[in-house]
């Protein structure tokens, strides 16, 4: 502050900050770093000098950064991004530094405690401020950064007429002197809003409600429940892509670019735009349909009891997520190959309407090394950490362990990141629910996973004749004639059968007098038991 001024600027109005969503994060950093010069000076303390903003991409770290610059009563903010700071060698990028703060030390060499304020604000300050000797065989350039950081914010010269603001996605990558109290010491989560948050989408509604842009029938509620896990400029961007939905409908198109002005005056963005625009903007966060539609494309069929029980007992462990205290669930789908775990797993997921879902599957890291597919199941878990309710479903668990009968062989290095990634609760207030699938139960139980999942379910296959009869009557493919055909070989026989829908899309390739021959042949050489084909 300068003399007696007050340290909120006069001009500034909440309402008019565009911060939406960002309630919460703003008043605790107002509690922490807005006090009068006088009563710091009386208690004898010293004010915040930085502050760290963390968080996914897009979440208002920058907007909330500028936004507090505009609300002291301060010097204009200067906004660097870090990559700027590297200059060609040591002594430029150290001078670089040095030029930030020279005007802090000028004014506060003159002025002494009547000193204004200093805002300095580092974007993607990680770029800068990496651990200091993790950068194997590199000329030091970061390393001097960071000294010659830490030394203005609080070295032996310090500044008291500075506020640092960082802003960075990867807050485990920055030097751990820079975060101690005295430098970077408030330390804030920017993450994706909440449902409160998601309905100050809404801090554009009453700007487009002012000027007759947005028409009645758009239901702001509705518009947040759709848009779970949307970052902040990803709900900007759907404002934007819902505007020219609008527009395109008052352009004609001919042999030149005509507007209906006629209509342009009534010109008024309506739910049809903002559902029409869901279609193409996804959030980078959310859930991503076409992750999972592919396991589920043919639906599961509830062929009798075990399968019930199944989704039955799956449900619950959905609904522990949703309603208990406890921030991890695990359960463990373990049966034969071909039972349909990994279709119910996805089918569960679905089900869930969790704001966040993601298959770790093997199939999307084929050619990976064991590091390359710890980091990528490592990012998954870390994306799902970012949401309030989660769902990660880890399928084919041996696959992605290399495991192979003979040897036997299996990565011992994605066995320890798997187990730890299994443990680990999310952070506080988010829950995470895993759902994990595996062909080899005796397997997992030796390496000591069975442990990591607080459930183990069974999903068995078709084992009796009645399961078999029940199954093909809800898939339709047979008529009722050849159904009573299969009926008399298969009834009250034990069989098992995994791969249903192959066998019976096989046998109707068939001429259809030979359909249900096909298909009890199929059946004798996928390993049905106990049945006397004639």
């Amino acid at each position: 502050n300068q003399g007696k001024s007050p340290i909120i600027n006069p001009d500034w109005n909440f309402e008019k900050m565009g911060i939406g969503g960002l309630d919460k994060e703003f008043s605790d950093i107002f509690q922490r770093i807005m006090f009068p010069a006088e009563i710091v000076e009386q208690m004898g303390c010293k004010h915040v000098k930085g502050i760290l903003l963390y968080g996914p991409t897009g979440c208002g770290k920058t907007l909330l950064a500028r936004q507090i610059g505009k609300m002291l009563n301060a010097r204009e903010p200067k906004v660097v991004n870090g990559p700027e700071i590297l200059g060609k060698d040591v002594r430029e990028s150290g001078a670089n530094i040095r030029k930030l703060f020279a005007d802090a030390e000028e004014e506060q060499r003159k002025l002494g405690a009547n000193s204004g304020l200093h805002i300095i604000i580092f974007d993607e300050i990680d770029a800068i401020c990496k651990q200091r000797g993790s950068m194997a065989g590199s000329t030091g350039v970061h390393d001097t950064v960071v000294n010659q950081l830490l030394s203005k914010i609080d070295g032996v010269e310090q500044l008291n007429n500075i506020l640092v603001i960082g802003m960075t996605n990867r807050p485990d990558l920055i030097d751990e002197a820079l975060l101690r109290p005295g430098r970077l010491e408030v330390k804030m989560e920017i993450g994706l809003p909440d449902e409160k948050g998601y309905k100050s989408f809404t801090s554009t509604q009453p700007r487009m409600r002012g000027h007759r842009l947005l028409s009645a029938d758009v239901d702001i509620k509705e518009l947040a429940t759709e848009t779970k896990n949307f970052s902040g400029a990803e709900l900007e961007g759907l404002m934007r892509a819902a505007q020219s939905t609008t527009m395109n409908r008052h352009i004609k198109v001919t042999t030149k670019v005509e507007v209906d002005m006629e209509k342009a005056e009534s010109l008024q963005v309506t739910r049809e735009d903002f559902f029409a625009s869901l279609e193409n903007i996804k959030p980078a966060f959310g859930t991503n349909q076409e992750d999972y539609a592919s396991y589920i494309m043919n639906g599961i069929i509830k062929w009798g009891d075990p399968v019930t029980r199944v989704l039955d007992d799956v449900e619950l462990q959905v609904q522990q997520t949703k309603n208990s205290d406890q921030p991890l669930v695990s359960v463990l789908l373990e049966g034969p190959p071909h039972s349909g775990k990994t279709a119910l797993a996805a089918k569960i997921a679905e089900e869930s309407n969790f704001s966040f879902i993601k298959i770790c599957s093997p199939d999307k890291m084929i050619g990976f090394s064991e590091t390359a597919k710890c980091q990528a199941m490592k990012k998954i878990f870390n994306d799902a950490y970012n949401s309030q309710l989660s769902c990660v479903v880890v399928d084919d668990i041996e696959r992605l362990l290399d495991y192979v009968p003979v040897g036997p062989w299996f990565s011992n290095l994605v066995l320890q990141a798997l187990l730890v990634l299994l443990k680990k609760d999310p952070p506080q207030g988010r829950k995470l629910l895993i759902i994990g699938t595996t062909s080899h139960k005796d397997v997992l139980q030796q390496m000591e996973l069975l442990t990591a999942f607080s459930t183990t379910i069974h999903v068995p296959n078709i084992a009796t004749g009645e399961q078999l009869l029940e199954a093909l009557e809800l898939l339709g493919n047979f008529s009722d004639k050849e159904r009573t055909i299969i009926a008399q070989q298969v009834k009250d026989k034990e069989i098992l059968i995994g791969i249903l829908l192959m066998l019976i899309e096989m046998s109707l390739q068939m001429d259809p007098e030979y359909h249900v021959r096909k298909f009890l042949a199929l059946l004798r050489e996928e390993g049905a038991r106990s049945l006397d084909f004639e």
